[in-house]
């Protein structure tokens, strides 16, 4: 009889005991893994806050508005309870502003993210970084002519943050006392349980789990055997099918993203391009002009060329436009616009300012040079004709020329002087060509 109690207890060793250890064994992986996902999610949250107010800090440090980044950091500081203390160094190292109190020495000031845990706080270094736009070389040119461009590895300042601890531990010593009670309770419970469900649930759910965790990590393919999980091989399929479902919605999901992705990219670029063309005549339009006519007179005035204007109009177009109809008057601006296109060079450029107003802009050209461009344009359109309704149709077109003058400063003085002698050829008679009078005349 007394042999009896001993065997049920062995039976029961040896039917709890793998329950009791893989419970264990359970919760100190999932201790572990989420005490160091909590940590490094405070690390992240540190170098988000670190990022993001070097991000802010960008524009009021290159201004050197020490008000604004003296602003910035205090609202950073009062706006989170685990931060101790915010600084902000320029490039060389020198403290601009700070708040609250630094404890320990300071991080080496190196162009990278660095992250330091101490004791109770961690530290860390962010670099301000340059934007993309603000390192755009406001010369570099068009026509693929590369200029020295800044430095875009040295950043502007560093931000350095200090948070206190003291949450992170408490969690901690909360997760330790939760992992603690649920160990004693997994305990008890597999107790009353392993000897029923040991031997037919345990490996047929860590086989699924691993399929499972396989699935969620990326590994669509993975799938379980339902003949190897008994009882739980209903499961078993289900989790297959699941899984066939999610790389299924995966595929079509990344599919449709690549579709869309690439209809916005070409509706994109169609919608610069119809910004920056006349849609009738394809030569630049009013904004592309203006544009590219900056970059121009900033390049001229950087390296001393010369560079001359055109404003052209094409003579009682609006008597062609009454008399013949708006297709002819469309005929017109598109014959126009190729035959002032076939009289220039590869770099100079050409745009439909407005109605029938023309402007072409010509680098490395003085008013004399412009001059005799413009009479040849003059001559091509006076000797050019079109057919309307079988009939040929001449007309004429008047030109002002204004060579950039560096006390100008704009392009808009320019076109204002272009425009003046363009007008002054047209009361003189219209078809030809004045030089306009030099800035202040």
């Amino acid at each position: 009889m007394s042999s009896k109690p001993g065997i049920r207890a062995r039976l029961w060793l040896a039917a709890a005991l793998p329950t009791v250890l893989v419970v264990v064994a359970l919760l100190w992986v999932f201790l572990s893994r989420y005490a160091e996902d909590l940590t490094e999610a405070w690390q992240e949250r540190a170098r988000v806050a670190a990022t993001q107010l070097a991000g802010a800090a960008e524009f009021p440090l290159f201004a050197n508005d020490i008000e604004t980044l003296q602003r910035l950091v205090e609202a950073s500081h009062k706006g989170d309870s685990q931060l101790r203390a915010v600084k902000v160094f320029d490039r060389d190292g020198r403290l601009l502003v700070s708040a609250g109190t630094l404890q320990g020495g300071l991080l080496p000031l190196e162009a990278r993210v660095q992250l330091e845990i101490s004791g109770e706080r961690l530290t860390v270094l962010v670099p301000i970084e340059g934007s993309p736009a603000a390192r755009v070389d406001l010369f570099q040119e068009t026509t693929g002519l590369g200029l020295p461009q800044p430095d875009a590895t040295t950043p502007r300042g560093f931000v350095l943050m200090q948070f206190g601890l003291e949450s992170l531990e408490r969690r901690r010593s909360e997760l330790l006392a939760w992992a603690l009670a649920a160990t004693l309770g997994a305990m008890l419970l597999a107790t009353l349980l392993s000897t029923a469900i040991a031997s037919r649930v345990t490996r047929p759910i860590g086989q699924i789990s691993l399929v499972v965790q396989r699935i969620a990590s990326g590994s669509l393919d993975a799938r379980t055997n339902p003949q190897h999980c008994g009882a739980l091989s209903g499961l078993a399929q289900g989790v297959n099918e699941m899984a066939q479902q999610v790389a299924m919605t995966q595929q079509e999901l990344r599919q449709q993203v690549e579709l869309a992705t690439r209809e916005l990219r070409e509706q994109k670029e169609a919608a610069e391009r119809a910004a920056r063309l006349d849609a009738l005549t394809q030569v630049l339009g009013r904004r592309g002009f203006t544009e590219q006519a900056h970059t121009e007179i900033q390049r001229s005035m950087r390296y001393q060329h010369p560079l001359s204007l055109l404003m052209i109009d094409i003579d009682h177009f609006k008597t062609i436009n009454d008399t013949h109809g708006h297709a002819t008057g469309d005929a017109v601006l598109l014959h126009f616009a190729q035959l002032l296109a076939r009289e220039l060079r590869e770099n100079d450029m050409i745009g439909r300012i407005g109605g029938e107003e023309f402007a072409v802009l010509l680098p490395n050209s003085n008013a004399e040079q412009a001059a005799r461009v413009a009479e040849r344009m003059r001559e091509a359109v006076a000797n050019s004709q079109i057919h309307v309704r079988g009939q040929p149709l001449h007309f004429t077109a008047s030109f002002g020329v204004a060579e950039f003058q560096a006390q100008e400063l704009s392009l808009e003085s320019l076109m204002a002087r272009a425009d003046a002698a363009l007008y002054e050829a047209k009361r003189q008679g219209r078809n030809r060509v004045l030089l306009a009078n030099p800035p202040g005349v």
